[in-house]
């Protein structure tokens, strides 16, 4: 079974919801297609901050938003052969967002 290692926050809060109830870890994790681990680790979070969502990380600001994303696959979809030399550059060129070849790479990488 190919699981996911990651929530939406409306996910959590569904999960949050049914272990409330009484529902267990396991049952939890399988009707949201992760692990049941993910869903220990969210009751813990939940029971120790009393919020679902994580904690906010250092790093720096992301060079894309998610319109540039949504360009950037939709784009992609439409240009199957494209390079990411050329998507860099048709980014750049229509929505003036300058990034490396390496971040469009990432970028596509997550919605494959």
């Amino acid at each position: 079974m190919n699981t996911q290692r990651h929530l939406m926050v409306e996910q959590c809060h569904l999960a949050m919801a049914h272990l409330r109830v009484g529902g267990r870890q396991s049952d939890v994790a399988r009707e949201l297609g992760v692990s049941q681990s993910v869903i220990s680790r969210l009751a813990s979070r939940h029971r120790t901050t009393g919020r679902v969502h994580d904690r906010p990380r250092s790093g720096p600001p992301r060079v894309t938003d998610c319109n540039d994303d949504q360009y950037l696959r939709t784009y992609a979809l439409r240009h199957r052969y494209a390079t990411s030399t050329q998507l860099q550059a048709h980014l750049r060129d229509v929505r003036g967002t300058r990034v490396s070849r390496q971040t469009i790479r990432n970028r596509l990488h997550r919605f494959i």
